[in-house]
């Protein structure tokens, strides 16, 4: 089997056991643990008064303060949130640092406040973001029920809860009783507009995290950091979260501190763009507020969709095949999604976890290569078109781990000591806590990335 890996964000050799079963879990690192590299983010949650990145001791003694007239009141410093800032709000720091407190106060995704009542036994969650959150935590046994796309994925996500987690249905319209049903103490949502949700789900807390606006380009200050921190401190595993984000950042950190010394010709211009399912399928040339356009940046190319007077405001930009053959870009990048938000599953081009032959993802290529005067285009002739699966976009990590690839594909030379197929099992293995080899199955990128060598050339047939 080739190394055409990118996963549904899954990775590492080290199997980390998951923290369940302990009582407390404190915010402050043990010795020997890394620390969290985001300096400026400020943690969005009552009771970080000092406006670091987390909740600690230094935040009762800054109360202290406060209350003693030798500081100023911060936005979070009221930690109960009554109103006041008090000895109370030092009995409620303390109260989340061991992992104790019964109502945590937050702000949301959104940036609107969230009361949470811990701890939290059940969950429903929506979408693969919320349910590889809950695995890099290891709080999958807490799961209850999901949404349709995650339901075709139950196995792989929840390969030893699967037979009792229910389908709720559509994440847009679920099944509100089925829900209430099951009982949860919350539900993370994929959608931004939580209003109905909590309306129709009384005694349910309706979390939106942010995880889906991972602002690759600056993710420390990213909805996507605070997300996987503040579910840290939802789930008690506040010491996981900070691992988890210590890791991505500095990965991001790694890619950003070699790709920020192109400049000019040394930058390979990319069109990164969306797989045709229909000959009337809109075309895309993803832009700065998505994800692939992030990606793309991170990763050291010069996306030609800056070349449009929208770029910086837009997630896409509606294109033509006449305006890509102009533009000639050194590198195409098809993203292709196969589980849609309803559950149902495209069948080409065949990429994702449980796909272990290239053959529909050669046809498609192939397919897309084939289009009226794209025999002339520089990345047909070179044979720099990629196929990319959704996970890296859709999924908890996805944008990090595709710049990953993209960077190898883009500048081998420059990355020559970054295996981005030994990234992603890390990925798999450390944090989601798989038992998946990524050499053994799973297509999410064609034509495959050669170990230490950029892409490999177009297979004639399937691997």
């Amino acid at each position: 089997m080739n190394k055409t890996t990118l996963a549904g964000l899954i990775a590492a050799a080290l199997l980390w056991p998951a923290l369940a079963g302990c009582s407390r879990d404190h915010s402050r690192p043990a010795a020997g643990e890394t620390v969290l590299s985001s300096p400026g983010l400020t943690l969005e949650i009552y009771g970080n008064a000092n406006l670091d990145d987390t909740v600690d001791d230094r935040d009762a003694e800054y109360v202290t303060d406060i209350i003693g007239g030798r500081a100023a009141a911060t936005p979070f410093a009221d930690a109960d949130l009554d109103g006041s800032v008090d000895a109370r709000d030092i009995d409620q720091i303390r109260a989340i640092m061991a992992g104790t407190v019964t109502r945590l106060h937050l702000l949301d995704g959104n940036g609107r406040v969230l009361t949470v009542r811990r701890p939290v036994a059940r969950i429903v969650l929506e979408y693969v973001q919320n349910a590889e959150i809950v695995r890099i935590l290891g709080v999958e046994d807490r799961v209850a029920g999901v949404d349709y796309g995650v339901d075709k994925l139950k196995p792989f996500y929840f390969p030893e809860q699967a037979a009792r987690i229910a389908s709720v249905g559509s994440m847009q319209a679920p099944d509100y009783e089925a829900v209430l049903d099951l009982h949860p103490d919350i539900l993370l949502t994929f959608m931004k507009d939580t209003a109905e949700k909590a309306a129709k789900l009384p005694g349910v807390d309706v979390v939106y995290l942010g995880l889906y606006e991972p602002r690759l380009t600056d993710p420390g200050r990213s909805s996507f950091v605070q997300g996987i921190l503040k579910a840290g401190y939802i789930f008690g595993r506040v010491s996981r979260a900070r691992e988890y984000v210590d890791w991505l950042l500095g990965l991001a950190k790694r890619l950003n501190e070699r790709t920020r010394t192109l400049t000019g010709a040394r930058k390979k211009t990319v069109l990164m763009t969306n797989y045709p399912y229909a000959a009337s399928s809109a075309v895309k040339a993803y832009a700065a507020g998505d994800t692939l356009g992030q990606m793309c940046e991170l990763a050291g190319g010069a996306n030609i969709a800056a070349r449009l007077p929208a770029y910086a405001g837009a997630t896409s930009l509606d294109v033509d095949a006449e305006w890509i053959l102009r533009q000639d870009p050194d590198d195409v990048f098809l993203h292709a999604v196969r589980y849609t938000y309803g559950g149902t599953t495209r069948a080409d081009p065949a990429l994702g976890y449980d796909v272990r032959d290239t053959a529909s993802a050669r046809r498609c290529l192939e397919h897309y290569a084939a289009q009226p005067g794209f025999d002339n285009l520089s990345a047909v002739r070179n044979h720099h078109i990629h196929i990319i699966a959704g996970d890296f976009r859709n999924n908890a990590m996805g944008g990090l781990l595709g710049a990953v690839y993209m960077a190898n594909i883009l500048y081998s030379g420059l990355f020559a000591d970054l295996d981005p197929e030994a990234v992603h099992q890390e990925y798999l293995s450390r944090f989601l806590r798989l038992d998946y080899d990524l050499d053994a199955q799973g297509v999410f990128l064609y034509p495959a990335v050669a170990v230490n060598g950029g892409a490999a050339g177009m297979p004639d047939g399937a691997e």
